[in-house]
């Protein structure tokens, strides 16, 4: 196998050839590579179209007539909606997709193996050469998911999203760059349907039943109850027409319990085996009405608390896409129940996180079961500590195998869902979207080398490996653990001794640390240990309110907005001088926002 020289002293044979007329976001793909290219070799490739490329060497983007002077014919609809070929020959490199937006990744894919790294929306490598080579190769490549949303606030950057060959429906990504696969009323839906304040007085019995009573607060709808369905398929097709950009649309429970208990559903969730046998049933008749007159929208539903068992009857259509959250389960261990050592502690007493390295596999059981019935089963999983988003969330160990997992089982999208509050950050934020955007295309990438990528160039060469052991610190300090969505201070990983190695490491990425911006992000990142000294601190300890102020200062400079989720950072920093035990802490104001 011989290398292609693409540019050499900032000179170059090769132009870059698109179809006439071309479609926005394949000249979009083609400007973003003429960019990158240049950046890299000094060498400018003129960018034409078919009616005047007249060059001997072409990068052809894209479908269209100008791949008949090359004799290139692929079976397109092989690719599905966002896989790609690139394909080399004797005077052409080949980057196409069956849709433009497999087109743009096609160029992403290609920057990305000469050398270009995009890992944050503020940090992006691109590597100087005076000889620019790539290998020949005939390659396809396809997603592992349809749907691919890492839900950290840096990763809503439509640049940094699309350039990592992300789909999120919450990313900024433009109709140039390609657009996503967008949702409406993402969250929990029934109040935006059927809100109990507008139909309650009139009608208690759209709304549950609880223990022979209607609820108007915290409540869920009656979903055997015709006027109901009737209710949401109107509100359904409203959203619909006012919003003709977006395919999938929400019809979910809300985010707590008081599931209908009234004679109809009490029979219908009996027959099923579990609560989620009215929800199918009704989220089914929901879609089948709407798809008369929308055939290609999607009816989206959550699996999550009592509905996450499947029911036993009802069949999901296949224009549903129920989604299952792992909200109960450990996070340090994978799901599957594999480990990477063995665990010699005793299983934990009391409450703790589902966790099937302990032979607690409903979750799995329930994943399995439903991916047997539902033709479109996506994933709701959780990558941060919602407690306190600075305290480390231990999860290296698992991040790929678990999407490993849900690929091999069956999953069609997966939602990973980190700090998401208007100001970002929280631990490793973004060393955790970076790998959740690469892994979610394809989750049989190298984890520890992108981790070592990602280090070298977003904390800088020298601080990478005490970076790197200061990661490894925090997973050794947790395998024998269990740990979920809501660690705190003192959670069973945490302790002293641990706290002190990783003040060390830090210190030392610090010390070797001459250039910015790489010392501002090693700063934000020890923001953590920061937290965790101070909540640990006996309340009385002289000084301690004068170090918190110095750290809600750093924090405001780092622009962080929240440290707990949904709580003001004002209401964190006074709960942290009154208690620093954050279960001792009280909530009286709520950020609240929608996701």
């Amino acid at each position: 196998m011989k290398d292609i020289l693409l540019a050499e002293n900032g000179r170059t044979d090769w132009r870059i050839v698109m179809d006439h007329p071309a479609h926005e976001t394949i000249k979009y793909a083609a400007d973003e590579l003429q960019r990158f290219l240049l950046e890299m070799s000094g060498a400018s490739l003129p960018v034409q179209t078919v009616l005047a490329a007249d060059g001997e060497y072409e990068i052809l983007i894209g479908r269209g007539k100008h791949l008949n002077r090359h004799e290139i014919g692929f079976d397109w609809d092989s690719l599905g909606e966002e896989g790609y070929v690139i394909r080399t020959g004797e005077h052409f490199l080949l980057l196409a997709g069956a849709t433009p937006r497999g087109t743009l990744y096609a160029v992403y894919d290609l920057l990305y193996r000469l050398g270009c790294r995009f890992f944050s929306s503020d940090c992006s490598v691109i590597p100087r050469r005076d000889r620019l080579t790539f290998p020949e190769t005939d390659r396809m490549e396809k997603p592992a998911f349809e749907s691919r949303e890492v839900y950290w606030r840096d990763a809503f950057d439509g640049s940094f999203a699309v350039r990592n060959r992300m789909n999120s429906n919450k990313a900024d990504i433009s109709v140039r760059q390609g657009g996503r696969m967008k949702f409406y009323n993402f969250h929990h839906s029934f109040a935006d349907l059927i809100s109990p304040d507008v139909y309650f007085d009139a009608h208690p019995e759209y709304f549950s039943m609880v223990d022979g009573k209607r609820l108007k607060e915290h409540t869920q709808l009656c979903l055997t109850n015709p006027e109901v369905v009737e209710l949401v398929v109107r509100g359904v097709k409203k959203w619909i027409r006012e919003n003709p950009d977006c395919r999938v649309f929400s019809v979910a429970q809300n985010d707590w319990l008081n599931y209908c208990t009234c004679p109809a559903c009490t029979k219908a969730d009996a027959e099923e085996g579990s609560h989620s046998g009215t929800m199918i049933r009704f989220v089914n008749e929901v879609a089948d009405r709407v798809a008369v007159e929308y055939p290609d929208v999607l009816i989206h539903t959550f699996a999550y608390q009592y509905t996450r068992k499947a029911p036993r009857l009802a069949r999901p259509r296949p224009n549903v896409i129920v989604r299952l959250c792992s909200i109960e389960c450990c996070f340090v261990h994978p799901l599957d129940g594999s480990l990477v050592q063995p665990l010699t502690n005793l299983p934990p007493q009391g409450h703790h996180p589902q966790c099937a390295a302990l032979g607690e596999t409903a979750f799995l059981d329930d994943l399995r079961e439903w991916s047997r019935i539902t033709p479109r089963l996506y994933v709701w999983d959780y990558v941060t500590q919602f407690r306190n988003y600075l305290i480390p969330m231990p999860n290296f160990d698992v991040l790929d195998k678990n999407l490993r997992l849900f690929r091999d089982i069956g999953v069609k999208g997966v939602l990973e869902q980190g700090n998401f509050s208007h100001g970002g950050g929280g631990h490793l934020a973004e060393l955790e979207a970076y790998l959740q955007a690469r892994l979610l295309w394809d989750p049989d990438e190298d984890m520890v080398e992108l981790m070592m990528d990602f280090l070298k160039g977003y904390y800088g060469p020298e601080a990478a490996q005490p970076v790197r052991e200061y990661i490894e610190l925090w997973q050794q300090s947790a395998r024998q653990c269990h740990v979920g969505i809501g660690a705190d201070s003192r959670s069973d990983f945490i302790n002293d001794d641990t706290i002190r190695q990783a003040v060390e490491l830090l210190s030392r990425a610090l010390f070797l640390t001459r250039e910015s911006p790489y010392r501002d992000r090693l700063e934000k990142l020890a923001l953590g240990m920061r937290y965790l000294i101070l909540a640990r601190m006996p309340a009385d300890t002289p000084g301690r309110d004068a170090l918190i102020s110095e750290f809600a200062w750093q924090l405001r400079r780092h622009g962080i907005t929240e440290i707990h989720e949904r709580w003001t950072l004002e209401e964190s920093i006074q709960e942290l001088r009154r208690h620093g035990y954050e279960r001792e802490q009280t909530r009286s104001v709520v950020n609240d926002y929608k996701m």
